[in-house]
Formats: C-alpha cells, sequence, structure tokens
C-alpha cells in the first residue's frame, strides 16, 4: 500500500468518530449521596449524584439515566442526563417506612444502587402490645410480661421512649418501675400480682404523649406445680410429715428421707428440694420389712427438744380388714438431721397380732395417740427421754368397736377430745383423761363403706372412705362424711361424692379453716381435690389437680408465708409431688 493511502484511510476513521457520534457508557457508578440517614418522608439533605463512564473513565455527556424507588415507599427525580462531567444527580424523598430504603439507577443497562436510612418520626401514638389479661394465682409473677409499643404517625416503631409503670396500691409490684422502648418500640415490665384473689391494676404511662395505657389481671384459685421429686421405686412414697420447711419422707422399705423444702438450713425451697439424710428402720421380725408408712416429728414445747421422729410401720395384715395386722412404732432420734438413728420402739403386746397405722401427738401433755387397726387406739407416753423397748409407757388402749368390729385407720385432738375414725365402726368421739380412754359419742354410723383418714376443724369432721374393695356391692370408698361436732354426738351433716375415683384416702383442712384437701386413688379423676369451707357444714368444689397414678396421701405445709400441698404419687412412677395451694386457702 502506498504512503498515500494511509493518511486517507486514517482521516476517513477519525471523521466517522467526530463529537456528535454518542457513546456507549461501560460503567455508572455513585458519585456522592450514597448512605444517607434522615427522617422518614424527609428529602434526603444531598442528592444522589451518579458518574457514566466509558472504559478507561472517560465520562459520558448527555447519557440518559433513570432514578427508581426500589424500596421504602419514597420518591426520587425520575430522569436526568449527565452534564460535561458525565454526571447525573437526584433528590430522593425518603418514604414513611423506617428501616433500609434503596433507589436504584440505570444508564444504558448499566446500574448502580443507593442505599439510605430511614428513622423513625417522633412518637404520635402507644398502645398495649402483650400481657393484658392474664390469670395466675396471688402472688404469682405472670408469665407473659406487660408490654407497650409506641409508634409514629406512620406504625413505625419509635425506640428510646420512657414508659412508666405503677401498680395499683395493695395490687402487686412491677419490675421495673420504669424503662425506655427499644428497637422494636417496646417497653415491658413483670407484673407479680398481690396477695389477694380479683382484678389487679398496672398503668403504664408515656410523659412524651401524656398518654397512660391500663393493663388488668386475675388472682384467681390455682394449684401450681412447683417440684416433683422421684422416690425410689421401693413401694414409693405413703406419706410425708411436713414442719419448718422439713418434709420427712416415709418411702416404705427405702426408709425415711429427709428433705430441706424451705427450711433453708441445707440450702432447699418447696421448688428445689434438697436432700439431707435418711435411715431405714429395723423390719423388727416383720417378714415384708421396715414398711416405713408414716411420721410424727415431736416438738416438746417442755423441754424445746426437736429430737424425735415417731415412724409406723404398718406390716401385713391377716386375715381381712378386722382381723390380724402387724408393725411397731419406731422412734429415730433426728436432732443432727443428716444422721437419723433409731433409738427406740414400741410394741402392742396381747394375744392378737396388732399393727400401727396414723399418728397424733398431744405435745404439750406428751402424749402419742396411734391408731392401730384391729388394735384399736392406742395412748403412749413420749416424755423425756426415749431409749429401747417402750412398752412399758402404754398408758392405754381401747377397741373402739369391740372385737371383730375395729379396724382404726386414723386420729386426732381437738377440743379436748380424740377423735377417731375406724375403717369398720365409723366415726368415734372418746374421752381422753391425760391418755385414759373412754367413749363418748359416734360409732356405727358409715355402714356401707369402710373408713379411711379424718380432720377436725371448724366445728366439724371431715373423714374419708376406702375402696380397695368395696363392702357394699357397687359402693366404692369416694365419699367425704361431713360431721357436725356442736354438741352431743357427731352429726351427719353432708356427704362430698367424687365419681371417678375408688378411695379417698388423706384428708386436711388448712390452718386457718378455709380450704379442705382430699387425696384420691384409683380413677381417671385421682389426684388432689379442693373444696372450699365457706360454709363448713356444705363444702364447696374449687378444683381438682389430677395425677394419672393417684395420690395415696396429701398433707399441707406452711413455708414463707405460702402454703403447698405434698402428695405422695403412687407407683409406678412414686414421686412427692408439691404444689402451690396458697390462693386456695384465701
Amino acid at each position: 500500500m502506498s504512503r498515500r493511502v494511509l493518511p486517507f484511510l486514517l482521516g476517513a476513521l477519525l471523521a466517522g468518530c467526530d463529537h456528535t457520534t454518542p457513546l456507549v457508557p461501560t460503567n455508572v457508578a455513585a458519585a456522592s449521596g450514597d448512605a444517607q440517614t434522615d427522617t422518614v418522608a424527609r428529602v434526603l439533605p444531598a442528592p444522589l449524584v451518579v458518574t457514566v463512564m466509558v472504559e478507561g473513565g472517560n465520562p459520558v455527556v448527555g447519557a440518559p439515566v433513570v432514578w427508581a424507588v426500589q424500596s421504602g415507599g419514597g420518591s426520587v427525580t425520575a430522569a436526568t442526563v449527565t452534564d460535561a462531567a458525565g454526571q447525573a444527580s437526584a433528590t430522593w424523598t425518603l418514604g414513611p417506612i423506617a428501616g433500609a430504603q434503596l433507589v436504584h439507577v440505570t444508564a444504558s443497562g448499566r446500574s448502580v444502587t443507593f442505599t439510605a436510612t430511614a428513622l423513625p418520626d417522633a412518637p404520635t401514638q402507644a398502645s398495649k402490645n402483650a400481657g393484658d389479661k392474664q390469670n395466675a394465682a396471688p402472688g404469682a409473677a405472670l408469665p407473659v410480661p406487660y408490654a407497650v409499643l409506641v409508634q409514629d404517625q406512620f406504625g413505625n416503631p419509635v425506640p428510646g421512649v420512657t414508659v412508666n409503670w405503677a401498680a395499683a396500691a395493695g395490687q402487686g409490684s412491677v419490675s421495673p418501675a420504669a424503662g425506655v422502648t427499644g428497637a422494636s418500640g417496646v417497653a415491658t415490665t413483670v407484673h407479680t400480682l398481690g396477695p389477694t384473689l380479683g382484678a389487679d391494676t398496672v398503668t403504664a404511662t408515656v410523659p412524651v404523649l401524656a398518654v397512660t395505657l391500663t393493663f388488668v389481671s386475675t388472682g384467681l384459685r390455682q394449684a401450681i406445680l412447683v417440684a416433683t421429686v422421684p422416690i425410689p421405686a421401693n413401694y414409693g412414697i405413703h406419706d410425708t410429715f411436713v414442719r419448718d420447711g422439713i418434709a420427712f419422707v416415709f418411702a416404705w422399705n427405702s426408709g425415711v428421707l429427709i428433705y430441706d423444702v424451705g427450711n433453708g438450713a441445707y440450702g432447699g425451697s418447696p421448688s428445689s428440694p434438697q436432700y439431707i439424710g435418711g435411715v431405714i428402720t429395723n423390719a423388727s421380725g416383720i417378714s415384708a420389712g421396715p414398711d416405713v408408712h408414716n411420721g410424727w416429728w415431736f416438738w416438746n414445747p417442755n423441754t424445746g427438744e426437736k429430737k424425735y421422729l415417731f415412724i409406723g410401720q404398718e406390716g401385713p395384715a391377716f386375715g381381712g380388714i378386722g382381723n390380724g395386722s402387724s408393725g411397731l412404732i419406731h422412734v429415730v432420734d433426728v436432732h443432727d438431721l443428716a444422721h437419723p438413728v433409731e433409738v427406740a420402739y414400741f410394741h402392742k403386746a396381747g394375744p392378737d397380732s396388732t399393727g400401727t397405722h396414723n399418728f397424733w401427738v398431744d405435745e404439750p401433755n406428751q402424749i402419742l395417740y396411734a391408731a392401730y387397726y384391729n388394735g384399736g387406739v392406742v395412748a403412749l407416753n413420749v416424755s423425756g427421754t426415749l431409749s429401747g423397748d417402750l412398752s412399758s409407757r402404754l398408758i392405754d388402749s381401747l377397741r373402739i368397736g369391740g372385737v371383730g368390729n375395729t379396724y382404726t385407720w386414723g386420729v386426732q385432738l381437738y377440743n379436748g377430745s380424740l377423735y377417731a375414725v375406724d375403717m369398720l365402726s365409723g366415726f368415734w368421739q372418746l374421752n381422753t383423761s391425760a391418755g385414759h380412754l373412754s367413749f363418748a359419742a359416734g360409732g356405727n354410723n358409715v355402714p356401707e363403706r369402710f373408713g379411711s383418714d379424718l380432720w377436725v376443724a371448724n366445728g366439724y369432721a371431715y373423714t374419708g372412705t376406702w375402696g380397695g374393695f368395696y363392702r357394699t356391692s357397687g359402693v366404692p370408698g369416694n365419699a367425704i362424711k361431713v360431721w357436725q361436732l356442736v354438741s352431743g354426738a357427731p352429726t351427719l351433716v353432708d356427704s362430698i361424692i367424687t365419681t371417678g375415683i375408688a378411695t379417698v384416702s388423706d384428708v386436711e383442712v388448712s390452718s386457718n379453716g378455709k380450704l379442705l384437701m382430699f387425696s384420691t386413688e384409683n380413677g381417671p379423676n385421682a389426684g388432689f381435690h379442693f373444696y372450699s369451707l365457706a360454709d363448713p357444714a356444705h363444702p364447696a368444689f374449687l378444683l381438682k389437680y389430677l395425677v394419672g397414678t393417684g395420690v395415696h396421701t396429701a398433707t399441707l405445709g406452711y413455708i414463707g408465708g405460702r402454703v403447698y400441698a405434698f402428695g405422695a404419687k403412687d407407683p409406678g412412677s412414686p414421686a412427692l409431688i408439691i404444689l402451690d395451694v396458697t390462693s386456695l386457702t384465701q
């Protein structure tokens, strides 16, 4: 090719690339205005600026640029063109939704995204967000915190707003009493209900809005499970005695197990019982073993000693109800609860075999009264130091129904009389003078059922019935008998019949006389049953707490101003069940 042709071709090529030929952008970049922060619905203080370039970084003049809001709901200049520096700008008005917002920018198929953070506007409204209208037992902390939500005019949550909480007088407490809303616009507090039944009120005040909201929850009667303590499956647990935050669990051939359930000396509480110690008492020739059934921790008011624990051994019966029984009273020295030691025993001598069941101790007079099955009622002197064989301390015994009609389940001292319930001969009132026993009234008054436990309070007695098998065909042991004790013989005034059970095995009235509790077994309604004694002659049902395998015995314990039910859950998975029943006693 000649040298003259080359300049010509080069000139022609350059002529085809004059300044009127548009350049194709190869890159769009954010120049300024990215990552700004402002309040929702506001115009950002700085415009959004992009630079449009070709390969090599040269600016493109006159390139069309399209702007579009990608999220947040705001607005932006729709379209612009680049200037001599290859830049284009737009104004962005944030949308009403707090949080990250996006604008998408495109030029000839190339794009870039701008971000901004939209902050909530000033608070304009507050509302209840959670926790209102709960129910719990009086004195309990509500499970769901009260929550207040503070928002701006667009409904965005507003953080950093002070909320003050206050419980109405006598209606519990709140924690915290003041707080600020978090990132979600929510402030919370926990309401612990007051000590009485009924509605409790808490107010939430938002000072910046001059708004007060009211939360109302209700204290209801409830039985609340606080602990379950497994017991060795060596038959399991038969009875429990609770005093001063110490629980003595009578666990058959596993012996007596001692727990701190609120005394605190061993770190225990009702919700976290701590094992202290235990002892397996002597079998004393009983083939079935120690058969540790029940007990009483004796506090001697004359000496101040809390030294002795009396334990009932319920050995095998012979020949059915009303015939032979077996078992001794064992005495354990528990002055060191961690190291109890058996020190004495009592065996009731006689021509036939008799065995002990439940106790009541007249502590001021230092007399132990024992229900002794076919042996009737026994009075035993337990004053002074107890050691070895206590047979010489027998004060008296009384076979209350006579031979063949006596199988005494339990006894209780009340207003100078000793009351006894007998499986065969019913409910009795006995005179006792320094432990010497004689008949006063009653007896042979529950012919259709076998009697079981008793409790006497408020001038009335409440006796249970047993139904391991039926005394009368088709009549289970599902009754509580209510007896008036004002004058003369005990008078039957009412009966509570509980369907879906076969046995009422234990009965107790709260120390304030307002609650009747009994344990039940064998059926779909087995467990704890609670009745109001607002009218002690006619108990009114409150609630039941069902336990599938049944509850053999139940007793009340008073710890830290609260009332707990301690129940002996039947096998196959025996356990000590602890319920908070404080609200039921109000």
